[in-house]
Protein backbone atom coordinates (compact mmCIF):
# COMPACT_ATOMS: atom_id res chain seq x y z
CA UNK A 1 0.00 0.00 0.00
CA UNK A 2 2.81 2.39 0.91
CA UNK A 3 4.49 1.59 -2.40
CA UNK A 4 1.37 2.50 -4.38
CA UNK A 5 1.00 5.73 -2.46
CA UNK A 6 4.68 6.62 -3.00
CA UNK A 7 4.42 5.70 -6.68
CA UNK A 8 1.32 7.88 -7.02
CA UNK A 9 3.05 10.84 -5.42
CA UNK A 10 6.12 10.40 -7.66
CA UNK A 11 3.93 10.14 -10.76
CA UNK A 12 2.03 13.29 -9.78
CA UNK A 13 5.35 15.11 -9.21
CA UNK A 14 6.63 14.07 -12.65
CA UNK A 15 3.43 15.27 -14.31
CA UNK A 16 3.64 18.63 -12.49
CA UNK A 17 7.27 19.14 -13.46
CA UNK A 18 6.45 18.25 -17.07
CA UNK A 19 3.55 20.68 -17.14
CA UNK A 20 5.62 23.48 -15.64
CA UNK A 21 8.47 22.86 -18.06
CA UNK A 22 6.07 23.40 -20.94
CA UNK A 23 5.19 26.85 -19.60
CA UNK A 24 8.70 28.25 -19.79
CA UNK A 25 10.00 30.20 -22.75
CA UNK A 26 12.49 28.64 -25.08
CA UNK A 27 15.89 30.26 -25.51
CA UNK A 28 15.74 29.47 -29.21
CA UNK A 29 12.79 31.81 -29.67
CA UNK A 30 13.94 35.08 -31.22
CA UNK A 31 12.51 38.31 -29.97
CA UNK A 32 11.57 40.71 -32.70
CA UNK A 33 13.27 44.07 -32.49
CA UNK A 34 11.84 46.92 -34.51
CA UNK A 35 12.49 50.61 -34.85
CA UNK A 36 10.13 53.20 -33.46
CA UNK A 37 7.78 54.92 -35.88
CA UNK A 38 9.53 57.50 -38.03
CA UNK A 39 12.96 55.86 -37.82
CA UNK A 40 14.83 53.99 -40.54
CA UNK A 41 18.47 52.98 -40.81
CA UNK A 42 18.87 55.97 -43.14
CA UNK A 43 17.43 58.50 -40.67
CA UNK A 44 19.62 57.12 -37.88
CA UNK A 45 22.81 57.26 -39.97
CA UNK A 46 21.98 60.76 -41.22
CA UNK A 47 21.36 62.00 -37.68
CA UNK A 48 24.78 60.67 -36.63
CA UNK A 49 26.42 62.29 -39.65
CA UNK A 50 24.65 65.59 -38.88
CA UNK A 51 25.79 65.61 -35.24
CA UNK A 52 29.28 64.15 -35.52
CA UNK A 53 30.21 64.60 -39.15
CA UNK A 54 32.25 62.55 -41.56
CA UNK A 55 35.28 63.49 -43.64
CA UNK A 56 34.57 63.72 -47.38
CA UNK A 57 31.58 61.36 -47.26
CA UNK A 58 30.36 59.05 -49.97
CA UNK A 59 27.19 56.98 -49.76
CA UNK A 60 27.68 53.25 -49.95
CA UNK A 61 26.04 51.24 -52.71
CA UNK A 62 25.54 47.51 -53.35
CA UNK A 63 29.10 47.13 -54.63
CA UNK A 64 30.67 48.77 -51.57
CA UNK A 65 28.29 46.86 -49.29
CA UNK A 66 29.38 43.57 -50.81
CA UNK A 67 33.05 44.15 -51.62
CA UNK A 68 34.19 46.40 -48.78
CA UNK A 69 31.66 45.65 -46.03
CA UNK A 70 31.45 41.89 -46.68
CA UNK A 71 27.64 41.96 -46.62
CA UNK A 72 25.65 40.09 -49.26
CA UNK A 73 22.89 42.44 -50.51
CA UNK A 74 20.63 39.37 -50.79
CA UNK A 75 20.61 39.25 -46.95
CA UNK A 76 19.49 42.87 -46.61
CA UNK A 77 16.06 44.53 -46.40
CA UNK A 78 17.48 48.06 -46.42
CA UNK A 79 20.73 49.87 -45.73
CA UNK A 80 22.29 53.27 -45.70
CA UNK A 81 25.80 54.32 -44.96
CA UNK A 82 28.52 56.82 -45.55
CA UNK A 83 32.25 56.25 -45.55
CA UNK A 84 35.13 58.66 -45.86
CA UNK A 85 36.53 58.73 -49.38
CA UNK A 86 39.92 60.05 -48.31
CA UNK A 87 42.83 57.96 -47.12
CA UNK A 88 43.36 60.17 -44.07
CA UNK A 89 40.06 59.30 -42.35
CA UNK A 90 38.72 56.03 -40.97
CA UNK A 91 35.11 57.30 -40.78
CA UNK A 92 32.45 54.67 -41.47
CA UNK A 93 28.81 55.07 -40.42
CA UNK A 94 26.68 52.24 -41.77
CA UNK A 95 23.22 50.94 -40.83
CA UNK A 96 21.71 47.72 -42.16
CA UNK A 97 18.31 46.15 -41.68
CA UNK A 98 18.96 42.49 -42.40
CA UNK A 99 16.34 40.10 -43.66
CA UNK A 100 14.78 38.12 -40.80
CA UNK A 101 17.33 35.76 -39.30
CA UNK A 102 20.27 37.24 -41.25
CA UNK A 103 21.40 39.76 -38.61
CA UNK A 104 24.30 37.60 -37.44
CA UNK A 105 25.65 37.25 -40.99
CA UNK A 106 25.42 41.02 -41.53
CA UNK A 107 27.14 41.65 -38.18
CA UNK A 108 29.92 39.28 -39.18
CA UNK A 109 30.47 41.24 -42.40
CA UNK A 110 30.48 44.62 -40.65
CA UNK A 111 32.87 43.28 -38.00
CA UNK A 112 35.16 42.23 -40.84
CA UNK A 113 34.91 45.77 -42.26
CA UNK A 114 35.91 47.14 -38.85
CA UNK A 115 38.93 44.81 -38.78
CA UNK A 116 39.87 45.84 -42.34
CA UNK A 117 39.80 49.53 -41.41
CA UNK A 118 41.82 48.82 -38.25
CA UNK A 119 44.43 47.05 -40.37
CA UNK A 120 44.47 49.90 -42.88
CA UNK A 121 45.37 52.40 -40.16
CA UNK A 122 47.51 50.12 -37.95
CA UNK A 123 50.77 51.76 -39.12
CA UNK A 124 49.35 54.98 -40.48
CA UNK A 125 47.98 58.10 -38.79
CA UNK A 126 47.92 57.40 -35.03
CA UNK A 127 44.75 59.44 -34.44
CA UNK A 128 42.84 57.42 -37.04
CA UNK A 129 44.24 54.19 -35.60
CA UNK A 130 42.85 55.24 -32.20
CA UNK A 131 39.51 56.04 -33.85
CA UNK A 132 39.35 52.52 -35.32
CA UNK A 133 40.13 51.00 -31.92
CA UNK A 134 37.07 52.77 -30.51
CA UNK A 135 34.90 51.69 -33.45
CA UNK A 136 32.17 49.13 -32.88
CA UNK A 137 29.37 47.11 -34.38
CA UNK A 138 26.01 47.44 -32.63
CA UNK A 139 23.39 44.71 -33.08
CA UNK A 140 19.70 45.26 -32.39
CA UNK A 141 17.97 42.11 -33.61
CA UNK A 142 18.17 42.20 -37.39
CA UNK A 143 19.43 45.80 -37.35
CA UNK A 144 23.20 46.23 -37.39
CA UNK A 145 25.26 49.43 -37.26
CA UNK A 146 28.97 50.00 -37.83
CA UNK A 147 30.34 53.12 -36.16
CA UNK A 148 33.87 54.37 -36.71
CA UNK A 149 33.77 58.11 -36.17
CA UNK A 150 35.02 61.13 -34.35
CA UNK A 151 36.30 64.57 -35.20
CA UNK A 152 39.46 64.51 -33.06
CA UNK A 153 41.19 62.42 -30.41
CA UNK A 154 39.83 64.44 -27.49
CA UNK A 155 36.24 63.90 -28.66
CA UNK A 156 36.29 60.26 -29.88
CA UNK A 157 34.73 58.79 -26.72
CA UNK A 158 32.11 61.51 -26.38
CA UNK A 159 31.13 61.34 -30.06
CA UNK A 160 30.97 57.54 -30.09
CA UNK A 161 28.76 57.66 -27.00
CA UNK A 162 26.46 60.17 -28.70
CA UNK A 163 26.29 58.03 -31.84
CA UNK A 164 25.33 54.99 -29.75
CA UNK A 165 22.63 57.07 -28.03
CA UNK A 166 21.21 58.03 -31.42
CA UNK A 167 21.08 54.36 -32.42
CA UNK A 168 19.44 53.38 -29.12
CA UNK A 169 16.86 56.18 -29.39
CA UNK A 170 15.56 54.59 -32.59
CA UNK A 171 14.45 51.42 -30.76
Amino acid sequence: MKTRKLLGILLAAVICVGALAGCGSSKSEETTVSMKDGYTVETVVKSIVDEVGIAMPAEIDDTILKDMCHVDPANVESYYGQIAMVNVSADNIIGVQAKPGKGAEVAEGLNQRLEDVKAQFAQYLPDQKEKTEKGKVIEKGDYVFLLILGSDVEKFDEEMQRAEELVNEAF
